[in-house]
């Protein structure tokens, strides 16, 4: 396990004596860390920590050309030999920082680059700001930097390719950036694919917004009160600040069209057999504000370390991407795209994924703490990239503890064959995060189906199971799924466009099953279905109906009319099918609403007991004391 960032705040500044603004946000900090050890260092003890620390680089600190870089170069060597935290003078904190301290290194995200190198060369379009970071002492990322920063002082040549893009007024000024700058430690960061994986990187909500950019994540801004900047006359500091505001307005032009978020380009590679297998959790999200932050808890919570969670907010028009973000420093990776449904926003996470296996988990639903390393020891035991393993599920509302596992004929090691003639002959399911996938089926079943808006899982796992071996069952491996009724993606109703996409899901099915085996029982099941799911059509789309008889015909059967059941039957004689078929949709969905509502009240009821329970123990302990 890596060693975490101690308790530590280090600044630096030409003289002890701070201007005002410098010693209330001095004050701020420490007030806000009353327990982290406070280290300052003026001009004089920056020159002694070099002498006394690393009078290996006692030359290379003094040729520096211009004052800032030798702050820059003396922050890292600071950091890197003590650990802890760095902060430029001139940045606010608004909170503590102790839920940074877990990490090894954490940098925070500066701005947009305009430097073609890094666009071009490296695929990172955004920069690492060093005015505030922390690392644990002796960092390998810090000991990079480092001497990146020696390298470019010795090679000048070293740094040019990263000065493409700059404008030729202010060439001297970028130069400083990318040599001791945020341009040399971003291009450390790419450069270094092992070391990029042990940084975790505070992004805002919103890259391509400049509102956003100098902040230290949630935990606090830069406000660039203090400048380093050459001295320039007056028309060529105007000629300068519009030539950033230029520059600024077309790196997020270009950079939209990557999206609003970002994630760490830079994926390390590891020798195969040398290491446990990295497992990548994958949340597709839409307007899941309520649920979102129990989901990525529980993903953090796995018991299986070696993990990436990754989260797609598919165009949410709440808070959800907010709040995914705000795990950014837990090592959530966040991306954002514009409205395309569940298919394209797993297509989206999978293409981001590094893991030996994928473990899908949508935005509402929650693992136990053990599911991950339970399959993959039952994995261990079959010794197969091709074995698909599936879990226990169960439905539940709010209160998990409820949750009710009843087995089902697809609970067992089952063929491909076999499974698939029992949930389509039988009406069963899995549910999508009962699955952990590894990647050589991943990428033989190929991308999710972006047309279907309807059983696009149910789709996707049957090509994953064409390729498989078969499927192992891990019965203590659990999963609990949050099944709300009309909100839930599988819910067809009146909508035609998820009538069309459950047509082709079903064609497909029984295309993929056919071409396992061609028999008697394979025809029966295909049969089946297809007359469990007529009543999704019938009587609205008569069309489809037809279609599908034509298909029953092909299987030597024929498909009748369905029926409803005993409870709604009789409504179709006086009202019509129409309105019997809708009661027998509606009101057992708005039964389950109520059943959901109470389960609701019940949850925050014990809730707030619990709260109350602990600030009764808190007040019992304080009398004891």
């Amino acid at each position: 396990m890596h060693r975490q960032i101690p308790k530590r705040i280090i600044q630096t500044g030409k003289h002890v004596h701070q201007p005002l603004l410098n010693r209330a946000v001095i004050a701020n900090m420490r007030l806000l860390n009353p327990d982290f050890e406070y280290l300052f260092f003026d001009d004089i003890q920056v020159a002694e920590f070099i002498n006394r620390e690393f009078p290996q680089y006692r030359e290379i600190f003094d040729s520096f050309q211009y004052p800032i870089q030798r702050y820059d170069f003396f922050r890292y060597l600071a950091v890197y030999h003590y650990g802890g935290f760095y902060f430029d003078l001139d940045v606010l904190l608004a909170t503590e920082l102790s839920s940074l301290l877990e990490f090894g290194c954490v940098f925070s995200f500066e701005a947009l680059t305009v430097s073609h190198f890094l666009r071009e060369n490296l695929k990172m379009d955004w920069l690492i700001g060093n005015y505030a970071f922390g690392a644990a002492k002796g960092h390998v990322f810090l000991e990079a930097v480092i001497k990146n920063c020696v390298r470019a002082q010795k090679d000048p040549s070293w740094v040019k390719p990263l000065m493409r893009g700059s404008p030729p007024l202010i060439k001297d000024e970028f130069f400083v950036l990318n040599a001791t700058g945020p341009g040399l430690v971003s291009r450390t960061f790419a450069e270094n694919v092992d070391l990029a994986r042990t940084v975790t990187v505070l992004f805002p909500d919103d890259v391509c917004d400049v509102r956003n950019w100098n902040r230290f994540g949630d935990y606090g801004i830069h406000l660039k009160d203090s400048s380093w900047r050459i001295e320039r006359s007056f028309v060529s500091r105007k000629f300068t600040d519009y030539c950033w505001r230029w520059m600024e307005h077309r790196n997020v032009k270009q950079s939209l069209r990557l999206g609003k978020s970002r994630c760490h380009p830079a994926k390390p590679t590891e020798p195969k057999g040398e290491r446990e297998p990295l497992v990548s959790i994958i949340i597709p999200a839409y307007n899941a504000e309520e649920w979102i932050a129990d989901t990525i808890r529980c993903a953090i919570a796995q018991t299986w370390q070696r993990k990436e969670i990754i989260v797609v907010d598919d165009g949410s028009r709440d808070q959800t991407g907010t709040i995914a973000r705000r795990f950014a420093a837990k090592g959530v990776v966040v991306v954002s795209q514009e409205h395309q449904g569940a298919a394209a926003a797993r297509n989206c996470g999978l293409q981001l994924s590094q893991g030996d296996h994928i473990q899908w988990l949508d935005a509402d639903d929650l693992l136990a703490p053990d599911k991950v390393e339970r399959q993959l020891a039952a994995l261990q035991e079959v010794d197969s990239k091709r074995i698909l393993l599936s879990s226990a599920w169960a439905h539940f509302g709010y209160r998990p503890r409820r949750a009710r596992f009843i087995p089902n004929p697809l609970w067992q090691d089952l063929s491909p064959v076999e499974w698939l003639v029992r949930k389509m002959g039988q009406k069963l399911h899995m549910q999508t995060a009962t699955w952990l996938t590894s990647r050589e089926l991943t990428e033989a079943a190929g991308p999710w189906d972006t047309r279907l808006k309807v059983d696009d899982d149910g789709e996707y796992f049957c090509r994953v199971l064409l390729a498989s071996e078969g499927t192992r069952f891990v019965p203590e491996a659990k999963v609990y799924y949050r099944n709300i009724s009309f909100n839930s993606l599988s819910h067809i109703g009146n909508s035609q466009k998820k009538k069309d996409a459950q047509l082709i899901s079903m064609k497909l099915h029984m295309q993929y099953l056919r071409a396992l085996e061609d028999s008697e029982r394979v025809r029966r099941a295909c049969l089946t279905y297809m007359q469990n799911c007529l009543i999704d059509f019938y009587p609205e789309r008569m069309d489809i109906v037809a279609e599908l008889q034509c298909l029953a015909t092909q299987l030597q059967g024929r498909l009748e009319a369905p029926r409803l059941r005993w409870k709604y039957a009789w409504v179709k004689p006086i009202l019509g099918w129409r309105v019997a078929k809708g009661a027998q949709t509606v009101l057992p969905a708005l039964k389950g609403s109520l059943g959901h509502y109470w389960d609701k009240a019940m949850y925050r009821l014990e809730s707030h007991e619990a709260f109350a329970s602990d600030i009764t123990n808190a007040r019992s302990v304080t009398k004891r004391n």
